[in-house]
Order: C-alpha cells, then structure tokens, then sequence
C-alpha cells in the first residue's frame, strides 16, 4: 500500500502557532526542599494523639520541678496531728464530696455516752470529739463478740475441758458475790448441755475448813436450786468462811459442756432473786486446771458508725499530759493579750486562758524537778493545734495526707521528681554506653562483633533477682543499689539496636567514598554513620526511660531501692528519698481504709507511662526513613 495513501497530507491551512510571541520557562517549584528532621516533625505533628500526649508529658514534668520549688505547702514537716486526713477540694466540697469527711465504720461506742433521749452511744470522745461528728450520721448496731470485756453483753458462757476424763474447777473472782448469810438459795440456768455417762458439774461452796463440798449437781436444761444450809453440816462456818461460788466439770468425753446462762441468788426459794450474774460476770471466771475451757456464745457489743470531720478534729483541741513551762511562757509572751490568765473556780490547780490563745487551759501543774540546780515543771494542757500550728483557716488537701502529716498532692510532684531524675540518669547512662557499645560492634563486626555479642548475651542472661540480692545483700538497698541494679543490663537494648544501624549503613557508597579519601574511624562513625540512624537509636532510647522509671518505681515499692530518711544532692539541690515507689508502697497498708493514699500516685505514674510511650512511638513513627514523605 502506498504511503500517501495512510498517511494523507494535513492541510497546513489549518495549522496555526500557539504562543508564538511568547518566552516559554520551566515552571517554578513554589515549595521548599525539606529536609529530613523538618520532615519527621511534620509528621509528628500530624498525628494529634501523639501532640497531646506530648503536652501532658512535659507538663507533668514541668509541674515536678515548679511545685516543689514554689509551693507553701508542708510536704517537708512532720506533723503527726494532721496524719491520714482525706482530700479537701474547693468547690467540689460543697457537693457533698472531697469535703474533708470521712465515714467512721465500727467504733465501740461507751455505754456511758448513750443518750437517753435517742438511745444512742458514740466512741470514745476523746479519740472521736462529739463536736465534730454529725449525729445526724450517727447509727448504733450491735455486733457478735466473744471476749471478755464489759462492753460485751449478753451472751451465755460454756464450761467445758479441752481432754476426756479430766476434771477442772471454775472459780469466780474474790468477793464476786454478796454474802452467802443473806443470800443461800443458789439458782442456776442452764440453757443447754451435753452430759455423756457420769460427766457432771457440780456446785460447790466452802465447807468452813478451807474444802469445797458440793451442794448439788446440775442434771437438766433450765433453772435449778441448790440450798446451802440443806447441803452443809455447819452451814454457820460455811458462810463465815465462804464468798464465793466454784464449779467442778468432770467428763468423760472431750465434746461435753454445760452452757450457762445466769446465776442467781435469793433470800429463799419463793422470791425473786436479789443478785443475778450473767453474760460478763459469768465470763470472768476463772480457770484453776490447765484443761478447763470457757467461752461465750451469744454477746453482743455495741458499735457506731457516723460521718467525722477530720479536719476540724485536728486542728481543734486536744490534751497534751506534759508540756514544758518554758514552752508555755513563750507562747504566753509571743500572743501577748490573746494569752491572759482566767481562773478556774472549778479547779484552783489550773487556769483559763482567753480566746484567740493556742493554750486554751492549763488543767494541772507537776511537782518541780530540779536538776543540775535548775527547776523544771511542766503542765497538763488543752491545746488548739490549729492556732498552735499557725494556720490561719482550714487548709485544702487536693489529695489528703500521708501517715506523717505531709500534703499527699505535693509529696507526689516532688516523689516524681526523684523518680524522673534517676530514671532519666540512668536511661542516659544506659543510652551512652548503649551507643559507644553497639558502634563499635556494629562497625568493626568481625571477631570484635561476635565477643562483643556474646559478652552482652551472658550480662542479659543473668536473671535480675540475682543481680538485685547480690546488690542488696553486699550493699544493702539504697540509692547506689538502685542504679546499679538498673545499669548492670539496661544498655544492652540501646547497643543492639546502634549495632544493627551501623550494619545497615557502613557499606554505604559515601562511607565507602569517605574511607577511600583518608577518613578515620571516629570520623566515620561520628560523621556519617550514626547520624544517618540516629532516628532509630532515639526511638529505642526514649522508650527505654520509661521503662527504667517503672522498675525504680517497682523496686522502690519493694523496699530494694530509695526509701524514707535517704537523700542525696545534685548540684544546690537537694533530692528527698521520696520516689513513685515509697508512695505506692506507704499506700499499701492502707489500701482499704484510705484508698486515696495510693490513687493520686497510682494516677500520675500511670499517665507518665502511657504519655512517655505515645511521645516514643510517635518520634519512632517520625523517624522512620521508610514513611518519609507520607503523612
């Protein structure tokens, strides 16, 4: 075929030029070249998570050292009168909530203290002021008891021996009961028993020769009357001699009792009785054989529950036995006016002082001592430990306090301070050896590699509970300990990971350029291989910090680290032996009754871990030479 034919001739007519007057350019790049750490923080930034985290992350760490430094608040004092109180929070209290109240639960109430009114008892008031529980919280309820003890009331009381064919005598205690003369008809409920074959309990009085004879034995369930003139030839001498009762148990089997439940003595056997032992008095008696066995059934002991200000009940006022007259008369001379002396009529041994004075009343002076020709005395006080302390108004604990009075919300800053110090120092030193480690192996390989390879196999093969009691055990728990028991295999991740970058990069061409035009080793290593891997060697280092924080706080808690009384200094500043750890683990006897103890501690660890390991997997994500360009 010919060409003409499939391909026809275009007519030029038709054919035109398209910007013929015009210079034509390349098209100028509006954007600037991105480098690689310009790029990564893109991509950090990108991801919101990951910026919040980072928010909170260094906020916690700002406020460890900001609050702690600036705060008026006693987390440094021991005050033993502010100890255990709950946390108090502005505006939240008036909801009935973190008000600085806590619910008291099984408190023994004195029976002196009930109210005939409303039939309700509280605690004692000395440990429990009543101005400072709400009674209209207050209940009373009674509870099962068995020891022995007047609060406990009620109840029956079994006799009983602990071996088969043994017999024990239970006696009541001197002058336990009134005269026999007046009262020889003896009266004893049973409420029940178990008697096998010739087991028995018998009643016995003196017989006026310093023996006891038995005036009966009790056979059946319910009352039985003895009569002691009946029962005795010289009853006269009987009730000269006699002011008690005694009771012999003989059994034949180790399961037989007899359980009492009243003894009563009357005039005769047609009135009622004048004297009546039961529940308590019974439980009383006394053993005279190594084999008797007493106990109670059926007591009761009455307890309250009620809502408490601890606040007010600490700062308010409280006795103090022995307060030194040199204290007392510059507290006197310091308040001037708000100290003036005010005279008891009730008690001319003791003294009012005027409102607005720490000492509200010296109750009792002592007798002067004198020593070393100087004269001491001392005084019994009521003290006002809110005026004495110098607290101008109730204070807010955000989370309470600590068994030593200390402010729980301050005492954690500064606890997370010390744990965020020797976290981050011994992840630094770990990360330091980690690099050098892992550059030299990685970059040399060879024989060096694989002894360096084995040597850091063998360190991360000893078991930490070794490498913890032998630290302990030849340099007792303590500061020292902690960073060794965190340094001895805590490089090891950190060298693995430089090791493996310096494999990945030291056959690179401008390596290979760099040593052809004369570079050294350190050049080499400093220049460009580890920075080319940095990004992975950062990622690996900063989630290794909170992972040595979590094992100070953990060994801390376990007694094995810092502690309570321990501190060292880090240039001007002095670091308390107060860490996550010793908080959590102050908290742990306390779980129960004063959860808030752990909560707050618990709280900030948690969220310092989660924020620490988002912060890492977002610069891990950010480095990432494989993602570069992505969002």
């Amino acid at each position: 075929m010919d060409y003409k034919d499939t391909n026809p001739e275009v007519d030029k007519s038709k054919l035109q030029f398209v910007q013929r007057d015009e210079k034509i350019f390349d098209k100028k790049f509006e954007t600037k070249p991105v480098g690689y750490f310009k790029d990564a923080m893109i991509r950090f930034v990108k991801n919101k998570t990951n910026v919040v985290a980072t928010v909170i992350l260094f906020t916690l760490i700002t406020l460890s050292i900001l609050i702690p430094t600036f705060t008026s608040k006693n987390y440094t004092t021991l005050e033993p009168r502010m100890a255990f109180l709950p946390p108090r929070v502005p505006v939240i209290e008036n909801f009935g909530m973190l008000d600085g109240t806590v619910y008291v639960e099984n408190q023994q109430i004195v029976t002196s203290t009930i109210d005939p009114d409303t039939g309700l008892g509280i605690p004692d008031p000395t440990r429990y002021p009543t101005d400072y529980i709400n009674m209209d919280t207050l209940v009373n309820y009674d509870i099962a008891c068995s020891e022995v003890s007047e609060n406990c009331s009620g109840g029956e009381v079994n006799f009983a021996n602990r071996e088969a064919d043994s017999a024990s005598t239970f006696k009541a205690p001197g002058n336990f009961f009134p005269a026999l003369a007046d009262l020889p008809f003896v009266t004893v409920d049973v409420s029940e028993l178990q008697l096998s074959g010739g087991s028995t309990l018998s009643v016995l009085v003196n017989d006026g020769s310093g023996n006891y004879v038995s005036i009966g034995d009790v056979t059946d369930v319910g009352e039985q009357s003895f009569n002691i003139i009946d029962a005795v030839a010289n009853p006269d001498d009987v009730f000269f001699y006699s002011t008690e009762l005694r009771f012999l148990f003989e059994n034949s089997d180790p399961s037989d009792y007899v359980r009492l439940n009243a003894i009563e003595l009357s005039s005769n056997a047609s009135t009622d009785p004048l004297y009546v032992a039961s529940g308590y008095d019974l439980a009383t008696f006394e053993t005279l054989d190594g084999t008797g066995r007493l106990s109670r059934f059926g007591a009761t002991i009455t307890m309250s529950s009620f809502e408490f200000d601890a606040y007010g009940a600490a700062l308010g006022d409280y006795r103090i036995d022995t307060f030194s007259k040199a204290e007392y008369e510059e507290i006197v001379q310091s308040h001037g006016d708000s100290c003036s002396v005010i005279n008891n009529p009730d008690n001319p041994e003791g003294w009012y002082l005027s409102e607005g004075c720490p000492v509200r009343e010296v109750v009792s002076t002592s007798e002067p001592v004198v020593v070393d020709g100087v004269e001491y005395t001392s005084y019994e006080v009521i003290m006002n430990y809110g005026l004495y302390a110098g607290y101008d108004e109730v204070p807010y604990y955000l989370a309470g306090t600590t068994n030593t009075g200390r402010d729980l919300f301050n005492l954690a800053w500064v606890a997370l301070r010390t744990s965020l110090l020797i976290g981050v120092s011994a992840a630094l030193v770990n990360i330091t050896i980690g690099i050098i480690y892992g550059a030299i192996s990685g970059y040399y390989g060879g024989k060096i590699d694989i002894l360096m390879e084995r040597f850091s196999e063998i360190i991360a093969r000893i078991p930490f509970l070794v490498v913890l009691a032998i630290a302990v055990a030849y340099i007792g728990p303590g500061i020292t300990t902690l960073f060794i028991v965190l340094i001895v295999s805590g490089w090891i991740g950190v060298a693995s990971v430089t090791r493996t970058q310096f494999y990945r990069y030291k056959g690179r061409e401008y390596v290979l350029a760099s040593r052809t035009l004369g570079a050294k080793d350190s050049r080499l290593i400093f220049r460009h291989i580890l920075p080319n891997g940095v990004g992975t060697i950062i990622t690996a280092s900063i989630l290794s910090i909170p992972l040595v924080i979590f094992t100070e706080s953990t060994l801390s808690y376990l007694g094995f680290g810092i502690g309570h009384g321990q501190s060292f200094n880090l240039g001007p500043i002095e670091f308390s032996g107060v860490s996550i750890g010793v908080l959590l683990a102050d908290g742990r006897a306390e779980i129960i009754s004063r959860p808030y103890l752990t909560i707050w501690p618990a709280v900030i660890i948690s969220i310092l871990m989660i924020t620490f390991n988002l912060f890492g997997n977002a610069l891990r994500d950010a480095f990432n030479p494989s993602l570069r360009g992505s969002e």
